[in-house]
């Protein structure tokens, strides 16, 4: 069975279930309560703190652990649950400018694990990963609205992620090599740096879903003031990131931009408002990277005539 996974350093995405945040807590015995998943002897649970942002996935266990989750997620929606072991083929993806340095890793870490054996929701799964293909995210998300930019000349696809910002142009649909960028300045820089002055002028500690109602324009309890510091500096992050992009010859001013990512759906209403962008297009679909493995994936294997 075919499972695309986008590993998002804020969320992990499928095709069929709703993002989980990237957060993990281990346990030596099973906890109470939330979304615990047993796997060689402990208990893992999900939660809202995501992990520390990593550059190397690999390092640990944890999104492993998190694959594993989606798996689940993934063979529950397509009832496969209680059909025996499983052989699972895994799409999932690199930011563009990470993706030759890190794509065999990052395949292999999922592979040579012979069967899986894990239980969530009290449901026994044995899964073997026999096949890993890896693709640059951002031109996943972008294949998903393959027949709008094919006729566009030149495009500009921005994906906002949790820590990374991966800019990819595109040239009637094709990537454009020559400008292929991941940048370390996504949302999750945005939240510590307004959680500190928060804190430093306030002396109140904001969760990033209190940033987010802001962001947002829903109601929220926070004062004032407190508000007024997020959307200034929420501005002040935007203008720094087009600032950003042109010093390294990408101009949002005279480009179709293409936003992808959650990070993007957050932001979209102070981009519009914004006005610095000339034509912002924004892909609303949060799962559009893995969606795109997964028609990558399938185009691969009508290319090599398999079934």
């Amino acid at each position: 069975m075919l499972i695309s996974i986008d590993h998002g350093n804020k969320q992990v995405k499928t095709i069929h279930h709703a993002p989980f945040t990237s957060g993990l807590v281990c346990s030596e015995v099973r906890p109470f309560g939330g979304e615990t998943l047993a796997y060689q002897g402990r208990y893992y649970t999900l939660t809202d703190q995501r992990i520390p942002y990593r550059r190397d996935k690999t390092e640990d266990e944890r999104f492993f652990v998190l694959t594993l989750f989606a798996i689940a997620y993934e063979l529950e929606a397509a009832s496969f649950y209680g059909a025996g072991p499983v052989q699972v083929q895994l799409a999932v993806g690199l930011p563009p400018a990470h993706y030759g340095a890190q794509q065999k890793r990052f395949a292999e870490y999922f592979l040579n694990r012979g069967m899986v054996s894990f239980t969530l929701h009290d449901k026994q799964y044995e899964v073997l990963i026999d096949e890993v293909s890896c693709y640059p995210q951002s031109y996943a998300a972008a294949i998903t609205v393959f027949q709008t930019l094919q006729s566009s000349p030149r495009a500009l696809i921005i994906d906002i992620g949790g820590f990374t910002i991966d800019v990819l142009k595109l040239r009637s649909g094709h990537p454009d090599l020559a400008v292929v960028e991941s940048f370390e300045k996504g949302v999750i820089t945005l939240y510590n740096g307004i959680a500190s002055k928060c804190n430093a002028l306030y002396a109140r500690i904001l969760e990033d879903c209190d940033i987010d109602e802001v962001i947002r324009n829903q109601p929220t309890v926070l004062p004032g003031e407190v508000q007024q510091l997020i959307r200034t500096m929420t501005s002040d992050f935007l203008t720094e990131f087009y600032n950003f992009l042109r010093e390294r010859g990408v101009d949002v001013s005279t480009s179709k931009c293409v936003f992808a990512g959650g990070g993007s759906l957050l932001l979209r209403g102070m981009i519009e408002r914004g006005n610095k962008v000339a034509f912002p297009i924004f892909i609303e679909d949060i799962h559009a990277n893995a969606r795109g493995y997964e028609l990558l994936y399938q185009s691969e294997v009508a290319a090599n005539g398999q079934q």
